[in-house]
């Protein structure tokens, strides 16, 4: 294959999982949009449920890649909200654990297992290999792309320095 027919290639691969990435993410903000959350509250709850009462802030940020100030203020407006409550435990008082109220156990119930159900029944129909080529080719697919991010970090840091009138490239 010629250098331009697989840059082709690839540009069109890359397009087609963008493409792919985008409307799972909609699919996801649209069902939060549906049972009346923010894309990050549904995601605090899920994992929440899915982890089991007692997760942190932290455990959500390290694990969901998120950034703390957005589950943060997912947190306070679920509690706000009546749906969780934060509590300090002896051996760290800054760290919150997250605990449901009983609304947020319904809506638990509600919004988080009907959400579960789909994920399972939908990756489900896929056979055992497919599954878990999905996940390592996934899991793959990210490490790659972050180890070039790193190696292009210095050189964005630079190229975003420009001051005053200077053009970035």
């Amino acid at each position: 294959m010629e250098k331009k027919d697989l840059e082709e290639e690839l540009a069109e691969q890359l397009e087609q999982l963008n493409q792919n990435d985008k409307a799972l993410n909609d699919l996801y903000r649209n069902y939060a949009a549906g049972v009346n959350l923010s894309d990050a509250a549904l995601w605090v709850l899920y994992v929440a449920w899915t982890q089991g009462e007692g997760c942190t802030q932290k455990d959500i940020c390290e694990s969901w890649s998120y950034p703390r100030q957005t589950i943060n203020s997912a947190l306070k407006n679920l509690e706000q909200r009546g749906y969780l409550t934060l509590y300090s435990t002896p051996e760290n008082r800054k760290s919150k654990r997250i605990a449901f109220t009983e609304a947020g156990r319904e809506l638990g119930r509600t919004a988080v297992l009907p959400l579960l159900e789909m994920e399972t029944a939908s990756f489900g129909q896929l056979s055992r290999e497919e599954r878990k080529q999905l996940v390592a080719l996934s899991q793959k697919r990210t490490m790659l792309l972050q180890r070039e991010m790193e190696r292009a970090e210095p050189y964005l840091k630079r190229t975003q320095k420009g001051t005053g009138g200077e053009e970035k490239p």
